[in-house]
């Protein structure tokens, strides 16, 4: 394998062992920033009450539609920029990142205006609990000011990821957190600032966060001449950027509001049960960690590998990214089974929370080996500029198999609050599975039409 001076060249080397060393700084990074919300949510369990834990759950389903606009874009962005990479084409490569920049300072405002706007008329769709309005209401108003910055951030490590760096994102997010977790303690641990002592440490750690990864950028520059003049649209690349990354967007951002509308259903049944299901929201972050990061690194390596014409490294990437996420999430969906009482322990205080939390974290955490296969399918079809199909399956599960069951299991009547929340914890699982037999079926067919050898 061959190593740049802006990052690695993904065309050569062994793919296994290329992978891996691509993927752990991406597995670093995304579980560092996944510690920023089980943190948070720790901090917030042990120093405060139910309404509290209930009030920063519900304040983070509302601040979830950003983020599919961040992944989306900069997803194709990775692709778009790995393309030029691995087709060595520098004129390319300068319209794709100016192309990318227009869109990205775009997003920022969008993305803020959103969250200022939308903040009371989502709190109110979500049935937020009377006891915890006020504490979502001050967790996403105060964590409004960090968006444009984790925005910015997540555009700069898009452009590392296709440049074949994965490194820097994952130093930067390592400062961060260590910023959250210091913040986070003083803030709410000492000065007993609740809600807003964490909205204040997560907004800080974003802005932390950017100002590193810009100055990295800055200082590494990129592997083609780059100045402001380059900075604007170009058609070409930004009809690319929209045709790969407007579906996951809309994947996203409707499976986002599935959640919400799960969510939705869950704070009918009261505090005790929206705490429950935030507990464990933030927890599982950490299972997403691992399908999520090789999910990055297998985009980015099918996009260089397309772009240099080796199709078949670009699909023996996707098949060793399974391997491998599709293991480390066994060991975390083995350690929720055999005890989930003494994880959701570490979270809340009231016991009622952490038995409801433990119900629903044993059954929910069977997705997390579910979405190792599909995340990896996903991301290697967005590779190969078709994320319009994990749009389509993604968004069917979601509104005929998700949200429906969500629907029924909550309204059964009768069903103590564990058992309710055990057999709510099956949907995702479910969804997850059908998901899985449509991506198998799509990714055989268009291996074969295409002619490459590695399949699953």
């Amino acid at each position: 394998m061959s190593e740049k001076r802006y990052g690695l060249d993904l065309t050569q080397g062994r793919v296994s062992t290329l992978l891996l060393r691509f993927a752990w700084p991406f597995v670093a990074a995304n579980l560092v920033n996944a510690l920023h919300g089980v943190i948070s949510m720790l901090v917030v369990g042990q120093f405060t009450s139910g309404e509290v834990i209930s009030g920063v759950a519900t304040g983070t389903q509302i601040l979830f539609p950003i983020f599919p606009f961040i992944v989306g874009i900069g997803t194709s962005g990775t692709v778009l920029i790995g393309r030029c990479i691995g087709e060595k084409d520098d004129d390319a490569g300068r319209r794709a990142v100016g192309s990318f920049a227009v869109i990205s300072a775009i997003l920022v405002v969008f993305m803020a205006l959103f969250m200022l706007l939308g903040r009371e008329p989502l709190l109110a769709a979500l049935r937020t609990p009377e006891a915890a309005l006020p504490s979502a209401r001050r967790y996403v108003k105060l964590c409004t000011i960090g968006i444009p910055f984790n925005t910015a951030y997540g555009m700069i490590c898009a452009v590392a990821r296709g440049m074949g760096n994965s490194k820097a994102p994952s130093i930067a997010a390592g400062v961060s957190c260590g910023v959250n977790i210091a913040m986070s303690l003083l803030l709410v641990g000492v000065f007993g600032l609740a809600e807003a002592g964490v909205a204040i440490a997560t907004s800080t750690a974003q802005i932390i966060g950017f100002v590193f990864i810009a100055v990295w950028m800055y200082k590494r520059k990129l592997p083609f001449t780059f100045s402001a003049k380059d900075v604007k649209a170009d058609p070409a690349s930004v009809k690319f950027l929209l045709r790969v990354g407007f579906p996951l967007i809309l994947q996203e951002l409707l499976i986002s509001i599935s959640f919400m509308i799960n969510a939705n259903r869950v704070n009918i049944l009261g505090v005790e049960a929206s705490a429950s299901v935030g507990v464990v929201s933030r927890i599982f972050n950490i299972a997403g960690v691992i399908p999520n990061s090789f999910g990055a690194a297998i985009a980015a390596m099918t996009a260089q590998n397309n772009g240099a014409g080796k199709r078949d490294r670009a699909a023996a990437s996707m098949r060793w990214g399974i391997l491998y996420a599709a293991t480390l999430n066994a060991i975390i969906l083995i350690c929720c089974q055999i005890s989930p009482s003494a994880i959701t322990s570490l979270f809340a205080k009231d016991q009622e929370i952490v038995l409801g939390a433990a119900s629903y974290l044993r059954s929910f955490s069977i997705d997390g080996l579910c979405v190792a296969f599909v995340f990896c399918m996903n991301s290697y079809l967005s590779g190969c500029g078709k994320s319009n199909v994990s749009m389509w399956h993604s968004l069917s599960t979601a509104f005929l198999v998700r949200v429906p069951l969500s629907i029924f299991v909550t309204g059964v009547a009768g069903l103590e609050l564990n058992t309710r929340l055990l057999y709510l914890g099956f949907v995702s699982p479910l969804a997850s599975v059908i998901s899985l037999a449509i991506c198998f079926i799509y990714v055989t067919w268009y291996n074969r039409k295409n002619l490459v050898l590695v399949n699953l």
